[in-house]
């Protein structure tokens, strides 16, 4: 949503900056350091098949190259300035109107997105960080699969201790379209990662592992 609120804002600068006399830049601000940390890499990333330095493939790529896409077709001088959010009075409002119009709804559709497979993570709270890849053979718990782009899947999972049947951690990996047909959700895996801590890959699922089944509250009458 935070790609896409430039991208939207951009169409508006191309249909209306002809009646903009004088003016010889726009300037985006945006409280996301997702949006102005990225959008310095984002041409790189386009030029290098929508992969990072290091072969990763990039989230959110169809969203991304609809924002380089609206920055060239601006017709004017567009930059990028992060401000923390709802400081300013014009924030505030931003963010009021914001809250409205999604709690109005409307008929537009986004048909860039993709569903993926998605579970409940055994651990609360943080959000998944890369695998240590270091070519492990470790148990998952794979709870959400988001497709990226080259047909690989970006898999979220916990981690579970064999020996004290616990989960713990929140890690992400990549893996290729097969073999994440293989990686169920909700299911125990064996599996070996590659040796790239950058590009965390699942090379193969070794075998299914039987997983503590998590507690359930009994109801009574």
């Amino acid at each position: 949503m935070e790609v896409t609120a430039c991208v939207e804002g951009l169409k508006w600068v191309r249909k209306n900056s002809y009646s903009w006399e004088g003016v010889t830049c726009v300037l985006v601000i945006t409280d996301s350091a997702y949006v102005q940390g990225n959008i310095g890499r984002a041409p790189y990333w386009k030029r290098n098949g929508w992969r990072n330095l290091h072969g990763k493939p990039i989230a959110n790529h169809d969203l991304w190259d609809d924002l380089l896409k609206a920055r060239a077709k601006a017709g004017i001088r567009v930059e990028f300035v992060w401000q923390e959010g709802k400081k300013t009075d014009i924030a505030k409002r931003v963010d009021k109107l914001a809250k409205a119009a999604a709690s109005r709804g409307g008929i537009d559709v986004d048909r860039e997105y993709r569903p993926g497979s998605v579970s409940r993570s055994m651990v609360k709270g943080g959000v998944a960080l890369p695998y240590p890849a270091n070519g492990q053979i470790d148990v998952i718990r794979p709870y959400a699969k988001k497709p990226v782009f080259g047909g690989e899947n970006r898999i979220s999972f916990n981690c579970y201790d064999e020996s004290a049947q616990t989960y713990h951690s929140k890690f992400y990996a990549f893996a290729d379209a097969l073999l994440s047909v293989e990686l169920h959700k909700g299911n125990g895996h064996r599996v070996e990662f590659n040796c790239e801590p950058k590009y965390p890959q699942i090379l193969r699922r070794i075998k299914g592992v039987q997983l503590r089944k998590p507690y359930s509250k009994k109801v009574h009458p």
